[in-house]
């Protein structure tokens, strides 16, 4: 009897303890419409310095814009001319907003005009050529872009002059971003590390930041002089900058999502300081560079509850318009909206189970105390033969 009681414990606890270590979502997704009938093969998007446009690009040269509000109205977009056939890989706005650069492989450099919609090669573009660029990012407060490509060459774009800075990273430049009230930019690689390139070009690495692979960072808070690196392994990481001398930079506080499945691919730009992390497969968390808050946004198993075919769709680009509030563009070219969860959430565990094992946990512990007991036996059959002595 005793194991019976053990037994029953342990699997009333069982749904208990294997929920507490999921987190819960935060929004809601639905499947507002897809920009075209076929695989437009999605790489990214930029997000205007106003928030009011969104610049998407892929493969074959393909290039889009949205609206950031109203991504789901058909009726707002304006399909770019392909000026290349070439794969479009990233992007980045000019800071006055009125343009912004868009490259890719082979050498690729395209200008976009926001002003009539104007898709051409950049001037000065032929220094690139054979190069397979893979990021970009402008400065904050000039009109100076920092490039990085496959090949693991850093390069500086100013007034239709490129510029090879740095080459000697061997692996792939994954991600460029810079400080928002310095003209300082983090660089991120496969696997040579963390480089920072301060305001006068100069390229120092960090020597401890070479032990990650790094996926994507992020500069989203104005009043701090760091970043976030996102790593493989499901790593936030902490990239301390020195702003008098950065090469005195260092990686900081390492945090590991652990209750997540899949891995890092990627970030978006959210608001309020924060940052989308991209999952494979298809997910999003939070993550909030100030607090080093994260929030599990959805997790692929709600993506697939929506549509089995977003489930198995990847991450192209997401951004929020209010805190927990905004779209996803997939890489098949779905456009999906998110919002805040609403407080019944179906997934979770039902009301009535809760209550249930609420009342049954207590229930079980006390029947192991009296089965261990044989004090409270005899207790109990006294008690029993004296009230049934008492009826007859």
């Amino acid at each position: 009897m005793r194991r019976l009681a053990v037994f029953l414990a342990i699997l009333i606890l069982l749904p208990v303890a294997a929920t507490s270590e999921d987190p819960e979502r935060t929004v809601d997704i639905s499947i507002e419409r897809k920009i075209a009938t076929y695989d437009l093969g999605i790489n990214g998007g930029e997000v205007s310095p106003d928030g009011s446009k969104v610049l998407i690009f892929g493969e074959d040269g393909y290039a889009h814009l949205l609206s950031a509000e109203n991504a789901d109205d058909e009726s707002t977009d304006i399909r770019l001319e392909n000026e290349t056939t070439k794969s479009l890989r990233a992007a980045s706005w000019h800071p006055g907003g009125k343009s912004a650069l868009i490259v890719g492989y082979e050498g690729t450099v395209l200008r976009f005009n926001s002003s009539n919609f104007a898709l051409g090669e950049a001037e000065g573009s032929s220094s690139m050529a054979g190069l397979n660029i893979n990021a970009i990012h402008f400065t904050a407060g000039s009109s100076v872009a920092y490039l990085g490509t496959d090949e693991g060459e850093i390069w500086k774009y100013y007034a239709d002059t490129f510029t090879l800075l740095n080459d000697e990273a061997e692996s792939r430049i994954t991600d460029i971003d810079c400080l928002k009230n310095k003209n300082i930019c983090v660089v991120g690689t496969l696997n040579n590390g963390i480089a920072i390139i301060d305001q006068s070009d100069t390229v120092n690495w960090i020597s401890n930041s070479r032990q990650y692979t790094w996926v994507g960072i992020g500069c989203e808070d104005a009043t701090m002089n760091s970043c976030t690196g996102f790593a493989s392994g499901l790593k936030a990481i902490s990239i301390e900058i020195d702003i008098l001398d950065t090469s005195k930079s260092e990686i900081g506080m390492v945090n590991v999502f652990r209750s997540l499945g899949g891995d890092i691919i990627s970030d978006g730009q959210g608001v309020d300081s924060s940052s989308i992390i991209a999952l494979a497969p298809l997910g999003m968390v939070r993550w909030n560079q100030y607090t080093t808050d994260s929030f599990l946004m959805f997790s692929n198993e709600n993506a697939t509850e929506e549509d089995v075919l977003l489930g198995g769709d990847s991450y192209a680009v997401a951004w929020e318009n209010s805190e927990y509030s905004g779209f996803l563009v997939t890489s098949q070219g779905r456009i999906v909206s998110f919002e805040p969860a609403s407080e019944v959430d179906d997934g979770g565990i039902p009301n009535l189970l809760v209550i249930l094992v609420a009342l049954c946990v207590p229930g079980v512990f006390i029947g192991l105390i009296y089965w261990n007991s044989p004090w409270l036996q005899r207790k109990y059959a006294n008690l029993f033969n004296r009230k049934k002595t008492g009826e007859q």
